[in-house]
């Protein structure tokens, strides 16, 4: 059977359509990873121009390295003692089926308080990881030496390697809060650190970048190796690396940064959804302006949102429910749908681990 000429006008018609809306996707699909690449690397970008200028101005500087064997450097700034806040009594990141069905806002890796226990020896898999520390013979100044190494080549893994040796988390574990900072690098003509230089906290915590007055300011990295002992059975496993990287002034991240949490979602909790990024600004350690978040749930899906924060706290994009609950980020991909978290811990949100 022959089709008549004007029986294939309907179906030119047809196939003219389809490749419009496919030409239409295509162009959606470029705009929306351009957007999230834009998002991604405004952060970085931010940090590498500032990183530069650094760069040149320390060029015309002597790069000599002075540092002391095994010295703790007591922070120019007192910070007052650590609290638990009302954040941590929430549930984390839960999908709900209850009222309205929300989406709760994740709360990240909160600071834990250290018990003082006398349970001896911790393990790992039943193995003591310091049990060899001692049979290395590196001093503190050593140890901080061979790792600016890698982070001056941004060498992440390396570094990750060094923080689990025995001997390194012996080192951190000498220290007994953050006030007090194992340091190596420039100093100025009062001895305290200024320049470049690196240091250990406790908590396997690192800093690297730049420093003015014994205090962490202008551009640098600090990260937390989360190391999970035998006889730790509340945290939750599912965090193993916690950084930021950006500006710094008053020893606490201000200006533009990222924060960004390594994840193992193998160790997720049922129905948990986790912060993975956070980019925009800060101020005294605490989301200020302007934020992109990526998020991921316990099926390893990622989600991203916008929100906007005032000295950390999210401006809600409307009214409390009944349940005190309000919305805080919006969906990127779906106007109508939000990040919810309560009334009562909407305040202090940014990276609680470094804040006073």
């Amino acid at each position: 059977m022959k089709l008549k000429k004007n029986d294939l006008i309907p179906i030119a018609a047809i196939a003219v359509f389809l490749v419009i809306i496919i030409i239409l996707c295509a162009v959606r699909i470029s705009q929306r990873n351009r957007a999230e690449e834009e998002r991604y690397g405004a952060a970085e970008e931010t940090v590498n121009t500032l990183t530069s200028e650094r760069d040149e101005k320390q060029d015309e500087a002597s790069g000599t390295e002075v540092g002391e064997d095994g010295t703790k450097e007591a922070r120019w700034s007192e910070a007052p003692a650590q609290n638990e806040t009302e954040a941590q009594e929430e549930a984390r990141g839960t999908v709900s089926g209850s009222e309205a069905a929300k989406n709760r806002l994740p709360f990240g890796k909160q600071k834990e308080e250290q018990e003082s226990t006398a349970q001896g020896v911790r393990t790992i898999s039943g193995n003591d990881p310091m049990a060899d520390a001692d049979e290395v013979n590196k001093s503190n100044e050593d140890m901080l030496s061979e790792m600016s190494y890698y982070w001056e080549q941004n060498n992440l893994e390396a570094i990750s390697d060094l923080a689990h040796l025995g001997w390194y988390m012996k080192m951190s574990a000498s220290l007994a809060d953050q006030d007090t900072f194992y340091y190596y690098g420039e100093r100025n003509a009062q001895g305290q650190p200024e320049g470049t230089g690196i240091a250990c906290y406790a908590d396997n915590e690192y800093y690297y970048g730049e420093w003015v007055n014994g205090r962490r300011e202008g551009v640098g990295r600090w990260i937390k190796f989360y190391i999970y002992y035998d006889d730790d059975k509340v945290s939750d496993r599912a965090y193993t690396v916690h950084m930021y990287l950006g500006e710094w002034a008053a020893d606490l991240p201000n200006g533009d940064g990222q924060e960004h949490y390594d994840l193992d979602m193998s160790q997720a909790a049922k129905e948990d959804r986790y912060i993975q990024n956070v980019i925009g600004t800060f101020r005294d350690g605490m989301y200020d302006g302007e934020m992109y978040l990526t998020t991921l749930d316990w099926r390893n899906r990622q989600e991203e949102w916008n929100g906007l924060a005032e000295g950390g706290v999210w401006s809600p994009y409307g009214a409390a429910t009944s349940r005190r609950e309000v919305p805080v980020c919006q969906d990127v991909s779906n106007e109508d749908n939000y990040l919810w978290i309560t009334v009562r811990s909407n305040k202090d949100r940014g990276i609680s681990e470094l804040m006073p």
